[in-house]
């Protein structure tokens, strides 16, 4: 999967703080969330999120974060809806 980009998607922005070299890979959980649940709250300053880029769509401008997971043999550009309930 190739990562999100123009024309229906645009970049706004990114939660990566460019005085930090490397964010930390502390995780904030709800009971029973992993980081991609539909539930599990937004922490910005918590792994996965703090090394997002942010996005919103041209059409209905709803807000995305993508993150990208590098494996060891692959790329994953990984895609959440901002919920603005679920930020912490």
């Amino acid at each position: 999967m190739a990562p999100l980009k123009a024309p229906l998607l645009e970049l706004v922005g990114t939660l990566r703080d460019p005085a930090v070299d490397e964010p930390t890979l502390t995780e904030v959980h709800a009971t029973g969330t992993d980081y991609w649940s539909a539930s599990a709250p937004l922490a910005v300053a918590a792994f996965p999120y703090n090394r997002c880029e942010v996005w919103r769509c041209s059409r209905c401008r709803r807000g995305f974060l993508q993150y990208t997971e590098f494996g060891g043999y692959y790329v994953d550009h990984r895609l959440r809806e901002i919920d603005p309930d679920l930020i912490v």
